[in-house]
């Protein structure tokens, strides 16, 4: 599989032009076809599966490595995926399963080993699931990385088979209705407030670190501005959080930089458990992490739940690393001109001074 950027600009634009090919589409099989010709082009696979269940029936597509839409079969490996996925609500991650006649299909051969990633669309209430396979061994972090590409294709997907399947019960209502104006405008306005979906969830992307799933440092200062401004005029106390991993160089250094991803990942849902919902949690740089939170607590009390959340987190199997991590916590002062830049700042210098501390002293 290779390697290349989680969502490129090519990515980005390739969805955008799915998206605006999909609002003319007048069938299922126009969805399909489009959806067929977008599946390998975008996640350069060997072969993939679109299911959709409407009602008690299933709509099953499998297509081929040439953007050609092959005859689905009834029990074939993908398909079990993709109800596994749907069943689940989740997403599954193969990157190594062995390529038998259950998952070659097509013209295509099996060549002993194979990567699967399946999808399910949308994923609190999936009406049907993406399965996409490449005919080489992959790795975890590879498959996790297209899972942005992928959950955009089986939105705007779905999206576009619900669309049709309400377009064929209006114009059937309008054979005998005279409302047509007023009809065609109210579609045109579900096509426009489709259309601000799609570029909602692609700016959704562009503020999200894609290894940990948390904001990244654009998103952190877009939402924590926001914050900040509530927290001043209101004359809230916040504080502001920086973090910093220990080591993480001479983790990827004497392991790789996979095990160094996996410990910026444990850290991340350390923190997540550290903070609330509302609470502003970012990875604003390689190993740095920073949260601003409204919160009248005081720093010792903000910095021992960060530790409890870490004593409470369960470490990987065979894990070579201990999760540790300096920190810098600012109290904010809503009646001072400081901005969040400056905090920012100052919890970092907090940090390095912490850091340089000799072990065991507080």
């Amino acid at each position: 599989m290779e390697e290349r950027p989680a969502q490129s600009s090519a990515v980005l634009g390739r969805l955008l032009v799915l998206a605006r090919d999909f609002l003319q589409a007048s069938d299922f099989q126009a969805v399909l076809e489009l959806a067929g010709q977008a599946i390998p082009e975008l996640l350069r696979s060997d072969g993939g599966l679109l299911l959709v269940v409407s009602g008690d029936r299933e709509y099953v597509t499998e297509f081929g490595q040439l953007q050609t839409v092959l005859r689905g079969r009834q029990e074939s490996g993908l398909l079990q995926h993709a109800r596994r996925a749907m069943a689940d609500r989740t997403p599954i991650l193969l990157p190594e399963v062995r390529a038998d006649s259950a998952l070659a299909f097509g013209e295509l051969p099996s060549l002993g080993v194979a990567s699967l990633l399946a999808y399910p669309f949308p994923p609190v209430a999936p009406v049907g699931a993406l399965v996409s396979v490449w005919y080489r061994k992959g790795h975890r972090k590879e498959l996790a990385r297209l899972i942005p590409t992928v959950r955009q294709l089986g939105q705007l997907t779905g999206a576009a088979l619900g669309s049709v399947s309400y377009r064929g019960i209006l114009e059937e209502r309008l054979v005998t209705q005279a409302d047509e104006i007023a009809e065609a405008a109210r579609v045109h306005a579900v096509e426009l407030l489709r259309r601000d979906s799609v570029e909602e969830e692609l700016h959704r992307i562009s503020v999200t670190d894609m290894l940990t799933g948390l904001l990244n440092r654009r998103g952190f200062f877009l939402h924590a501005e926001r914050s900040f401004k509530v927290a001043r005029r209101q004359r809230l106390p916040s504080q502001l959080v920086f973090v910093d991993i220990d080591d993480l160089k001479s983790i990827n250094d004497a392991y790789g930089h996979e095990v160094g991803d996996d410990l910026i990942e444990d850290m991340a849902h350390v923190l997540q458990q550290s903070f609330r919902d509302a609470d502003v949690v970012a990875r604003i740089g390689g190993d740095e992490f920073a949260a601003f939170t409204i919160d009248a607590s005081q720093p010792d009390v903000l910095l021992a739940r960060l530790h409890d959340s870490l004593a409470g987190f369960g470490r990987r199997p065979d894990s070579p690393y201990r999760i540790s991590f300096s920190t810098g916590i600012v109290q904010c002062d809503p009646t001072s001109t400081l901005t969040l830049t400056d905090y920012l700042l100052q919890a970092d210098q907090l940090m390095y001074e912490q850091k340089r501390k000799p072990p065991g002293q507080a």
